[in-house]
């Protein structure tokens, strides 16, 4: 075990940072959970990650903050109590909204880890909140494995796994203390946060109440009694807050406006507008004193 020399490419994108790297070998690296990196990063804007086919599960917790991960052709927001739980093996890519973005992370393999992740995976998705009790647990047992493996001797390795055993079991008994109203809920704000990650492409509801794990009818019901209307037309309303937005602070075309905003094409979007708005975007724009 040994602290790890930062890559100067690397440490530029970082305010602070602390980390260690462990390796083991031999008959135990099956049965004990092995932490192979971790540390605490505080991060500037500049700092992304674009990455795969490392042999690891990568648990990522935000502190302050944000950053937003990209993975498995889904994005999610990473805000302060939320954790990123992912199989490094794929392609993933994640970076700094701003400037501060804090989290503590854990590379680690061993034991069930694959068992683990694909359970919490399916149920509680790629990214969670905590629980609060859960939150201070979780960053209690990251502080122990780093100090554990922050030296020149090799780690208590039963430690180190005992640790690692605790933060996931830990997020199974909060799996299990959620109930079924509450799920609903929650999958019901993912929705809506899906739909302002990928408001740009040209995504259906039954992509929508995939992302969220919910039937078609079901998410389509609950989402209209949370926001008054259903996802197809919370997402047409969505995409017209952008393409007002722009055509009020900006010069571009209404074709790269309509493309952005994920319409089809112009004649899409100046009619879904004028349906709504009852004038055309160029009207809009004109009355809104950004125009000729």
């Amino acid at each position: 075990m040994r602290t790890v020399d930062f890559p100067e490419a690397e440490s530029k994108h970082l305010f602070s940072w602390n980390r260690t790297e462990d390796i083991l070998i031999g008959s135990l690296q099956k049965l004990y959970f092995n932490m192979m990196y971790t540390g605490c990063y505080v991060c500037r804007k500049s700092f992304q990650i674009n990455r795969q086919r490392l042999p690891s599960a990568q648990l990522l917790l935000t502190l302050e903050g944000e950053g937003r991960l990209h993975y498995q052709d889904r994005d999610y927001r990473l805000t302060p109590g939320t954790v990123m739980l992912i199989n490094t093996w794929n392609l993933h890519e994640y970076h700094a909204l701003d400037d501060g973005w804090k989290f503590k992370y854990l590379h680690f393999c061993g034991g069930m880890s694959d068992d683990y992740l694909t359970y919490i995976n399916a149920h509680l998705g790629h990214v969670f909140p905590l629980h609060n009790r859960v939150l201070c647990e979780t960053e209690e047992h990251m502080d122990a494995i780093f100090r554990e493996t922050d030296g020149t001797g090799l780690p208590d390795y039963p430690t180190v796994s005992s640790n690692i055993y605790s933060i996931l079991t830990s997020f199974l008994s909060q799996k299990n203390s959620v109930g079924p109203a509450q799920k609903s809920a929650a999958a019901i704000h993912r929705a809506a946060a899906y739909i302002a990650e990928n408001y740009a492409r040209n995504i259906t509801t039954q992509e929508i109440a995939d992302a969220v794990y919910l039937s078609r009818s079901y998410m389509s019901e609950m989402f209209a009694k949370t926001y008054g209307m259903a996802p197809h037309e919370y997402l047409i309303m969505y995409r017209l807050s952008h393409v007002k937005d722009d055509l009020i602070n900006t010069q571009r075309s209404l074709s790269d406006i309509a493309e952005s905003s994920g319409f089809q094409n112009v004649f899409a979007l100046s009619r879904v507008f004028k349906q709504k708005f009852g004038i055309s975007p160029s009207e809009y724009r004109r009355s809104m004193g950004n125009g000729d």
